[in-house]
């Protein structure tokens, strides 16, 4: 089983970039069935339409790690 999220976290890795990632990754599903089957279920299961799935799901992890990190500077001060 793909996972996904895994995929895309490190898609944003490689890239550093939500743009370029995505445009990636959609190659990769107009390639590749099994990963476009697995995207279409993980979309379902995470409630996400699949058109903006990728992009969603980026932001949210990023706006994540945001506040990761802002919880600790605030323990720091």
């Amino acid at each position: 089983m793909i996972d996904i999220s895994v995929t895309i976290h490190d898609m944003l890795s490689q890239f550093g970039s939500i743009d370029i990632a995505e445009s990636e990754f959609k190659r990769q599903i107009n390639e590749d069935d099994n990963l476009k089957a697995a995207f279409k279920e993980w979309c379902e299961e995470m409630g996400y339409k699949e058109r903006d799935a990728f992009r969603n799901y980026c932001e949210e992890y990023l706006q994540d790690n945001d506040s990761i990190f802002d919880t600790l500077s605030d323990y720091n001060e």
